[in-house]
């Protein structure tokens, strides 16, 4: 399994923005569930800010446009190369948070619902 021609978190996030907003079956998982999604390199200072709004990734955005006090807000930790792996299919995230790679700061509906996104998006 080769990598992607991905060379930064940002074109990562873009490319999967394009596969979200593709993707039928992704619809009907997310319908109701509108979050900022915080995602923050441990080893860089690569941070994002992922809106998604209404069946939509509406918005990647480069630093924390989030609100610390926002209920619906997920928040993301891993060193930057895994949150490409992430990000481009080629590492599980339930994988991650198991290998102790991925840190994800949210509700346990909002865990499972990650999840289940990753799955459909690249059929894991």
């Amino acid at each position: 399994m080769g990598m992607m021609s991905v060379d930064t978190l940002a074109d990562c996030l873009r490319d999967f923005q394009s596969r979200f907003n593709a993707n039928e079956r992704v619809k009907k998982l997310v319908r109701g569930w509108d979050r900022s999604i915080l995602l923050e390199a441990t080893d860089s200072d690569a941070i994002f800010t992922v809106t998604l709004q209404g069946l939509l990734i509406t918005n990647v955005k480069a630093g924390n446009e989030t609100d610390p006090d926002d209920d619906n807000l997920v928040h993301l930790q891993a060193s930057e190369e895994n949150l490409i792996r992430i990000f481009s299919g080629d590492y599980q995230p339930a994988t991650a948070l198991i290998d102790g790679e991925l840190a994800v700061f949210s509700s346990e509906p909002d865990k499972v619902k990650l999840e289940a996104i990753s799955i459909v998006i690249w059929g894991m």
